[in-house]
């Protein structure tokens, strides 16, 4: 039975393999900002996994103690900028599609629950602009493409453009889990 919970700074070692698996393109990533292992910084992955960070929480989606997915959810809580939030660097790994579809769900229903407890009113999103199954997922979702973001990010001598998405909560978010 798969278990979602709030990863902790006890998590790293296993966080961080599971993002480089998803960097070795191991693994299913839907929303996605880390192409190379530059991208990962221990000290940033020990700020984030921390009981301290107040703007991030990281969810995990664990099989049998096994760490199978995750998906962070970045939340400002400045005055002008707490009613919305981003999702970044979800990933699942399984070898069926249809626990990677359920699995994912399984996430975004937590999201989605968070989201409204902390009254966050727009989520936003990014993907690598060839990132088809991301795109399938978050348009079934209801999230809306926003803008195609040209050279959004730059690894090395090579840029990567990004589409924008965002979803509206608009109090019938629970149909979309059904």
């Amino acid at each position: 039975m798969t278990q979602i919970r709030y990863l902790t700074t006890e998590d790293f070692s296993i966080y961080k393999s599971l993002l480089l698996q998803g960097i070795h393109k191991e693994l299913e990533v839907l929303a996605w900002k880390l192409q190379n292992e530059k991208c990962l910084n221990d000290t940033d992955l020990h700020k984030l996994l921390s009981a301290d960070s107040t703007d991030c929480i990281v969810l995990g989606a664990f099989e049998q103690d096994v760490l199978i997915g995750a998906v962070t959810l970045i939340h400002h809580q400045t005055y002008s900028l707490s009613h919305k939030a981003t999702l970044e660097n979800m990933c699942i790994k399984d070898e069926s599609q249809i626990s990677k579809e359920l699995i994912s769900k399984m996430l975004m229903r937590q999201i989605f629950e968070i989201c409204h407890e902390k009254e966050i009113e727009i989520l936003m999103t990014s993907l690598i602009s060839n990132n088809i199954s991301g795109k399938v997922f978050f348009s079934n979702l209801n999230f809306e493409t926003l803008v195609l973001e040209q050279h959004a990010r730059k690894y090395d001598n090579y840029y990567v453009d990004e589409h924008w998405l965002i979803y509206y909560f608009n109090g019938d978010d629970d149909d979309l889990f059904a």
